[in-house]
């Protein structure tokens, strides 16, 4: 059975049985109600997005859901390469929210894999919790499972979380019933009649006879602690199952293969790796077979994280992915001889075999492939760069008779050439070397200290909300939003958190969260900072009036929370009062999202379709885009776009909002979407005829014109294929313009002329400027020797010059050693100075000694090592640097040495 054909099957069996099928949420993840999810840096596992379900803070669409959930798990990286592990993985998954349980899952269970996957029912065993007799009673009088194959296991092994009685967390939990499949012959089996099933259970697991390829966990109950801290389980209302069953071993099962990337999985890419690099694929352990496994696996593993929007960065999510991309890139490149980029032409052959089923790898196609060949370029620069460096500190470390390299040394590679830490690793580990990882995260935290103390961003105004809203959440249920049709509504106050804590008032002075039925207010989502305004309530019999100032506005789990303070008056859970927007300020938010739009369908015509939006922030004062593209705009593109943008604007059209789409019908139609955001069946799309369509929450303005005027302010790089635009409209567009008016008059009249002949005054500056500048290197030189003053002693008939030269800078003795060379003709000169501390190092090279095995760019880094430095250039002119002035003239003495060493025969 081919993959493609097992997956659609899997969907069949379940939505046949009542399962509404969704589609798996993004590697980067999120929750079903749109919420990122931090406690993962990528998705692991198909449960992870239906977390409000499972606790109950939100209502499913069905008590009954099925996926394919596309995963990303690292925690065995280095041993991708091996026959079995992946860090891209596909899991099956059927779900229960109070609805079905035990006695209908396990029979499911048996049914999919027995009869509609066909695997043989001699060869499966499972384990069940030890005191779940309900489960073990379905596998044994349902199923008709003997019981020598029933294992009984511990909370340890089978319950959901390990070691949930005992240990906690308190919350919602239960046992677990695991599949497994035997995969080693009957006669290999551990048959010695002394040991009880379960040991024997445990012994073959160890020897890898067993295969685990199904899951169902049982969340049916709650724990509590008493006053002494024992456990209490209580019966859950509701008891949900979450099944998690492995595609990939599923696969490898029903195809008969020993391993998951001789399925149809992979060997399509390995077939294209193989005609790539002109190499074949045996199968096996050697170092070419490795090679084929690791770039197979991390090539289809980066090609689904950027289809979902993450790029290679130095954090989190990207730092993963530029660690997986070059460990592919190096595996390639030693053992199946890649010396170009090749990864972006491994890539289609993944697209091409999994995009019918994730259309997404063909929608970013173009962008995918240009963010892979932009990774890998960078990455060859920085091995080029970096390895002569790391090298280095090898020689170093062996020389010194240590066996670990410095943390604050592996960290200036990381932090300087961009070297990941585990690819340091692997090659010291090649040279029985270790790295010093608490040094490096001492190193590390340095500057994450510096980088917050350098940060203005005050990220305590919905502090601790979260940890309150369970309350409101079961009590009120979800905020009415009006916002899209109204900026003022009657509302009532249905929870207020202080300090995260659920409270019943609030009064003058107090800083707090209020929580309401119904509200005009937006919430900060999609890049659109949330709304402000007030909170009103007039005054009653006992009651003064209630004037309450909202700050920001933000929501969880569909209750929408206003941080703000109590003014004047007190605000009650239960209280009726009047919620009003700050209608200018949402006027202005309005403006930069608009343009916003504008921005993204300008950036598509003029720069290319593979632009996408990465991020964005919808101010009052100023928008924010970030988007897909490798490199910067140049100043004729950044003032196209602009043009364009004005005129999107002055052509006045209509602004149409289309309510409850099906998102079939959406993408359908086009419609652009946002980088790993999770929607629904139905969306809301945001058009402007025959500019842009998108898929967006946000609030708009009902013309193009209402922007008024947009101004650039800024192009940028934020990251590795990510570029960033800033600009303003409106009144702050119009005051920018102002200001720069009267920058320019302040600077002309500085310059004693009129903004018209600006450009011509500080050219004529300029020149000005250049002049002196040479003339204080004339001065600084004075005292330096000319170059008919610098002498050659006679090395195996070359002539050779090195000197030490006071008072100079790089810039100096680079001219010296050119003029030097006029002068002697054929030599080989370096020269040497220290400037600002450190050593300044030059070396020239005559042609016709270049074809005698000298080298300017090896000479001079060898000089500079023993200045504790480093350097290197072309074989005819090179410079370098050293942090150790004292060893300057031992570094020139050795050059005679260095030349005799390296000259060949004329």
């Amino acid at each position: 059975m081919q993959a493609a054909d097992l997956r659609l099957k899997y969907i069949e069996f379940f939505t046949s049985r009542g399962h509404l099928h969704l589609p798996g949420a993004p590697l980067e993840p999120i929750d079903a109600l749109g919420t990122p999810d931090t406690s993962t840096l990528f998705t692991s596992a198909g449960m992870q997005q239906f977390k409000p379900y499972f606790i109950g803070t939100a209502t499913p669409p069905s008590g009954r859901i099925t996926t394919v959930q596309k995963c990303v798990r690292t925690r065995d990286i280095d041993d991708v390469g091996d026959f079995s592990h992946c860090t891209f993985f596909e899991m099956l998954g059927n779900f229960s929210f109070g609805d079905y349980f035990k006695a209908e899952v396990i029979p499911w269970t048996w049914e999919f894999l027995t009869r509609a996957a066909g695997l043989d029912p001699e060869r499966f065993c499972v384990t069940v919790y030890h005191e779940d007799e309900e489960a073990y009673a379905i596998w044994r009088d349902v199923v008709g499972l003997p019981e020598d194959r029933i294992h009984r296991l511990g909370e340890d092994k089978n319950y959901w979380p390990a070691k949930a009685i005992s240990e906690g967390p308190n919350g919602p939990c239960g046992p677990c019933s695991e599949v497994f499949y035997r995969v080693a012959p009957l006669e290999s089996m551990t048959t010695d009649p002394s040991l009880t099933s379960t040991e024997r259970y445990l012994i073959d697991d160890a020897a890898g006879r067993w295969l685990e390829v199904w899951n169902n966990v049982f969340t049916q109950f709650d724990r509590d602690e008493d006053t002494d801290g024992k456990a209490i389980l209580r019966s859950l209302p509701k008891k949900n199952n979450d099944t998690g069953a492995g595609f990939d071993r599923i696969v490898c099962l029903t195809q008969g293969k020993t391993s998951v990337f001789d399925t149809d999985l992979f060997q399509p890419t390995l077939t294209r790796i193989a005609a790539l690099s002109g190499r074949e694929y045996g199968g096996g352990m050697e170092p070419a077979d490795f090679a084929f496994r690791v770039v197979a696996e991390h090539s289809r593993c980066s090609v689904f994280c950027i289809a979902d929007g993450i790029l290679p960065s130095n954090e989190g999510r990207g730092y993963v992915l530029r660690y997986i991309i070059r460990r592919a890139v190096r595996y390639g490149k030693s053992a199946l001889g890649f010396d170009k980029p090749f990864l972006h032409k491994v890539a289609p052959e993944i697209i091409k075999q999994m995009g019918d089923f994730y259309p997404e790898l063909r929608e970013k196609r173009e962008f995918i492939l240009a963010a892979l060949r932009d990774e890998e370029e960078r990455f060859r620069r920085t091995l080029d760069n970096g390895m002569g460096r790391l090298t280095e500190m090898f020689e170093a470390a062996t020389a010194r008779g240590e066996t670990e390299l410095p943390g604050q040394d592996v960290f200036t590679l990381y932090d300087t050439f961009g070297f990941p830490l585990r690819l340091t690793e692997e090659l010291a580990q090649e040279r029985g070397l270790k790295v010093d990882l608490a040094g490096f995260e001492r190193a590390m935290d340095t500057q994450r200290r510096r980088s917050q103390e350098s940060s203005n961003i005050d990220r305590s105004v919905m502090g601790g909300a979260e940890d309150g809203l369970s309350a409101i959440l079961k009590r009120a249920g979800a905020t009415d939003f009006t916002g899209y049709t109204q900026s003022v509504a009657d509302a009532t106050v249905v929870g207020i958190l202080a300090g995260g804590v659920d409270v019943e008032t609030a009064g003058p002075g107090e800083e707090v969260q209020v929580a309401l039925d119904r509200s005009p207010f937006y919430a900060e989502s999609g890049g659109q900072v949330g709304d402000t305004g007030t909170l009103t309530a007039p005054a009653g019999d006992t009651t003064c009036a209630l004037r309450f100032a909202i700050t920001d506005t933000r929501k969880t789990g569909g209750v929408w929370v206003h941080a703000g303070k109590v003014e004047e008056g007190f605000v009650a859970v239960g209280e009726r009062v009047t919620a009003s927007v700050d209608v200018a300020r949402r006027r202005a938010i309005q403006r930069n999202h608009t343009a916003t739009h504008l921005v993204q369908a300008a950036l598509r015509l003029l720069i290319g379709g593979h632009v996408h939006q990465k991020g964005s922030l919808v101010a009052p004062d100023r928008l924010r885009f970030d988007f897909t593209h490798s490199q910067p705009l140049t100043p004729e593109q950044i003032r196209a776009l602009e043009q364009h943008v004005n005129r999107s604007i002055l052509e006045d059209t209509g602004v149409t909002v289309h309510s409850d789409v099906p998102i079939a019908k959406a993408k359908a139609r086009g419609a652009m979407a946002l980088f790993g955001e999770k929607y629904g069946d139905h969306v809301r799309m945001i058009e402007i005829p025959e500019v842009s369509l998108e898929l967006c929450g946000g609030i708009h303005l009902e013309r193009t014109s209402q922007v008024g005027l947009f101004k650039i302010t800024s192009e940028s790089g934020v990251a590795a294929g990510v570029r960033r635009i800033e600009a303003v409209t409106g009144d702050a567009a119009y005051q920018l313009t102002l200001n720069r008016e009267a920058t320019l008059g302040q600077v002309a009249s500085l310059l004693k002329t009129n903004p018209t002949d600006l450009v011509v005054a500080a050219e004529k500056l300029m020149a000005q400027r250049q002049e002196l500048e040479k003339q204080v290197r004339l001065l600084k030189s004075g005292g330096a020797p000319a170059a008919a003053e610098i002498t050659a002693e006679s090395v195996h008939g070359v002539q050779v010059a090195a000197r030490v030269v006071e008072g100079a800078d790089a810039e100096t003795i680079a001219n010296m050693a050119d003029a030097a060379e006029k002068h002697l003709g054929s030599a080989v000169i370096v020269l040497g100075t220290v400037s600002d501390g450190k050593v300044a190092l030059v070396a020239r090279v005559s042609p016709d000694l270049i074809a005698r095995g000298l080298n300017a760019g090896a000479i001079v880094r060898a000089v500079a090592k023993i200045t504790g430095g480093g350097g290197g250039g072309r074989a005819d002119f090179a410079q370098a640097g050293g942090r150790d002035p004292a060893k300057l003239a031992d570094a020139l003495a050795a050059v005679p040495g260095l030349v005799a060493d390296a000259i060949q025969p004329a």
